[in-house]
């Protein structure tokens, strides 16, 4: 009898290989892969009760599974193309397991593609062992796949697969790790069943008193009509919005809440565990949480001993933090972020707030060997959940606000020996940390600066402009408000060479610039600045109206203030477009005044979006302003162009007029000119014969210019111009 294989055939080579002979470019199945599956004699078999299972060592890999999630793993809705990417691996699948035949005879049924005769098994075993297999690689591709819906409407084999109860506990374990999986799966409605606690358990899943306790908090549904009178009485402040949030266990049936409790004693050992307690406030306490940070070690030592029977004993480990919200300049954000911070503890959606996450971070930085009986006890997670929490804490403990009396600045050493400590716990020194740790210090970077970017320097083994290019992306982002230059003046400082290539860099990084065409731009449902508008204003101070970062950041301006416009012409009567806070206007309809003011220079292409435009206060500066200067016309607007909307911009302390920075030389402005003629008179002509949808505003303000430009013979100048350069070519 044959040896049964070893390993399962790479399938990403499969399907290759499929495709190769598809193209005609290869007629057979390398014999080597044959021969490797009939001579491998390490294969341990599992035959009881007449079934086949692989060892761990034989599993798929993780570049393999990955490599084959190329074919389905795309976000978003099914399409026609992801069906059928579904349908080629099933096939592929399928004529793999194929290779093997079930009956006791040698035959060839994939002669057609020139494979060698197979010697066969017992067809009983094989038939065991070829479905487990099947079986097994589709969990270990499910487990990998960041949308299961991606897969579960494609077919019903792949749905089937999704209601697996080990393919479900696999995802969950790979995409949220062991210590918080339980809470994900009674978070995802309908997710949670009797098999997937039994799967999930048998993976290693951490159950803990504290999950159970938070778990009675939470379970069940509320009482319609006493939250109702609750909120006609308003008894206690409550909020007309959170009482009909269901919470994150409010849905779980009742069979499988009783399992999960069960389960909880019975792997605790614990008869009388405190369900009714709570083990967040319990750690709180034991890590001295009221005391403050110079205080407290005294008093953590002190109850060490409880401390690691909570987490080794009780499993305490907290519920995930939730992930930040992508900020944007609308009222449902604003809400969101004003909800969170007056929320309830707990919180009803279950994740775990940032002033419990603080209680832990600064628990570590005490006691940092926390994280190693964490580790001990699955919660790998833990240097990742509150890795910016700890290392913006250890160097706020180096360098406090407030310092005491014997308080000595540390050195350059004493704070790579700091981070390192927590780096080599697992704890990363990132750009995100490494900026947020200089934004924290912006009033202070003058004493404390050079120290910390001279740590990073030496920890990362990087240029230390290397590391201000990096954290001027993150100094950028548009949640911050840049009342304040420092940060940005001291990274640009840091920067060796070419320090608007950088800014460059980072304003690509959030998309700074048109997003969106003519035609997209009027059903986008918000388009407010893409950074902060004061960016943009020390952007403009700083590099002046001709630079060409300048100019990008202008046409993000002005397709903001664009799309304002639009969406009031759609509802006549209202003052800010729906969605966009007062702020965010008067933010991008200041900060366009701005630019205009400092003259900066509109381009051919904008006459695409003007023309959209009925606010004269957006189309005036283009034909009154910008276009006589180019073609050396009187201008007839008066400067500065009046703001009237609230907005406070920095102060920029080393502000020069740096409009000559990279002033255009008599080429460049002949191009613009050229290019501008060419659509001015495309215009024109489209204009005359009402061959263009353009709004009145508009039009009057172009012929008002074009009759201007026909009168000072500069049309006439320029083509005689042209034709000359022309016949010369």
């Amino acid at each position: 009898m044959v040896t049964p294989p070893a390993t399962v055939v790479n399938p990403v080579a499969i399907i290759m290989q499929r495709q190769l002979i598809t193209k005609g470019r290869c007629k057979l199945l390398p014999h080597s892969i044959i021969e490797d599956l009939l001579n491998n004699e390490e294969f341990d078999i599992n035959t009881r009760n007449n079934e086949a299972t692989l060892s761990p060592h034989q599993k798929l890999s993780l570049e393999e599974s990955l490599l084959i999630l190329n074919f389905i793993n795309f976000p978003g809705k099914i399409s026609p193309k992801k069906t059928k990417c579904v349908e080629n691996l099933n096939k592929a699948i399928r004529d793999y397991y194929h290779y093997w035949t079930i009956d006791n005879q040698c035959v060839t049924k994939n002669a057609a593609i020139g494979l060698p005769h197979l010697e066969i098994l017992t067809k009983k075993y094989f038939l065991h062992k070829m479905q487990s297999l099947y079986d097994e690689l589709r969990i270990n591709i499910f487990k990998y796949v960041i949308t299961p819906s991606s897969l579960v409407v494609a077919n019903r084999e792949w749905f089937a697969i999704s209601q697996d109860p080990h393919a479900k506990a696999e995802w969950l374990i790979n995409k949220y790790g062991k210590a918080h999986a339980l809470f994900h799966a009674v978070r995802l409605r309908n997710f949670m069943t009797d098999n997937v606690v039994q799967a999930l358990i048998a993976r290693d899943a951490i159950i803990s008193r504290y999950f159970v306790q938070r778990l009675l908090m939470h379970f069940g549904t509320i009482d319609e009509k006493l939250t109702k009178q609750k909120i006609e009485y308003n008894v206690h402040n409550v909020n007309n919005r959170s009482p009909w949030k269901k919470s994150w266990a409010s849905n779980l049936t009742i069979p499988v809440f009783t399992n999960l409790i069960t389960k909880c004693y019975e792997i605790l050992n614990d008869n009388e565990l405190a369900a009714k307690g709570n083990d967040m406030e319990l750690f709180h306490f034991l890590s001295a949480g009221p005391l403050t940070i110079y205080h407290a070690p005294q008093r953590l030592y002190q109850n060490l001993v409880d401390i690691k029977d909570l987490i080794l004993n009780r499993k305490f480990v907290p519920f995930p933090p939730r992930k930040k919200p992508i900020y944007e300049d609308t009222i449902e954000f604003i809400q969101l972020i004003q909800d969170r911070a007056q929320e309830d503890y707990p919180p009803k959606d279950g994740y775990e707030n940032s002033r419990q996450l603080n209680v832990i971070a600064r628990a570590i930085l005490i006691y940092p060997d926390l994280v190693i009986m964490w580790k001990e006890i699955g919660y790998y997670e833990i240097c990742s959940d509150l890795n910016e929490l700890v290392m913006q804490g250890a160097l706020l403990i180096l360098f406090p606000p407030t310092p005491p009396i014997n308080w000595v600045c540390p050195n350059v050493d004493t704070v790579i020996k700091r981070l390192k400590q927590l780096i080599d716990l697992g704890f990363q020194l990132n750009d995100i940390v490494m900026e947020d740790a200089l934004h924290i210090f912006e009033h202070r970077l003058d004493r404390f600066g050079d120290i910390l970017m001279d740590s990073f320097h030496r920890i990362h083994k990087r240029s230390i402009s290397s590391i201000a290019s990096s954290c001027i992306i993150q100094a950028i982002k548009p949640e911050r408000n840049h009342r304040k230059t420092d940060l940005l003046e001291f990274l640009i400082s840091k920067i060796d060479e070419q320090p608007e290539k950088a800014l460059n860099d980072a304003l690509e990084h959030y998309n700074v610039g048109f997003n969106y065409d003519n035609n997209s731009i009027k059903s986008v449902k918000i388009r407010s600045s893409s950074v902060h508008s004061n960016v943009y204003y020390w952007i403009l101070k700083k590099y002046g109206s001709n630079s060409e970062i300048t100019q990008k950041c202008f046409e993000d301006i002005l397709e903001s203030r664009i799309w304002i416009d639009l969406k009031l012409q759609e509802t006549p009567g209202i003052e800010i477009p729906d969605h966009l806070t007062k702020c965010a206007f008067n933010s991008i309809c200041s900060i366009y005044l701005e630019f205009c003011n400092e003259r900066i220079p509109f381009k051919a292409n904008h006459l695409s979006y003007l023309k959209l435009v009925e606010n004269e206060e957006i189309i005036k500066p283009c034909f009154e302003l910008s276009l006589p200067i180019l073609f050396g016309l009187e201008l007839n607007s008066k400067l500065p162009y009046d703001i009237n909307y609230e907005c406070n911009r920095p102060d920029i302390n080393n502000y020069q007029n740096n409009n000559s920075k990279r002033k255009y030389n008599d080429m460049d402005e002949q191009l613009d000119r050229n290019e501008w003629i060419k659509s001015l008179e495309l215009y024109n002509n489209q204009i005359t014969v009402n061959s263009i949808v353009i709004t009145s505003s508009f039009k009057n303000n172009f012929k008002i210019f074009w009759e201007r430009i026909k009168s000072s013979r500069i049309l006439e100048i320029n083509n005689d111009e042209i034709s000359s350069k022309r016949s010369k070519q």
